[in-house]
């Protein structure tokens, strides 16, 4: 994808924002700096994936070929 031009003139730029609805929207306030951190837990009890050490197994590839 190329840029073949620009909008300069502050007076379009307005009109297409607020055509768009665009023009008088808020800033969203800045993240608050002493959010604390989530931590999850994936459940897999139900998955009729099996995630053992056979799930990645490649009898051609080890994995332990790839650990260093």
């Amino acid at each position: 994808m190329k840029i073949i031009s620009f909008i300069e003139d502050e007076e379009v730029i307005e009109k297409i924002l607020k055509h768009l609805g665009l023009w008088e929207m808020k800033a969203r306030p800045p993240p608050n700096p002493k959010a604390s951190f989530v931590t999850m837990h994936l459940d897999y009890s139900d998955s009729q994936i099996s995630f053992g050490d056979s799930f990645y197994a490649d009898p051609d590839y080890p994995i332990d070929s790839y650990i260093s």
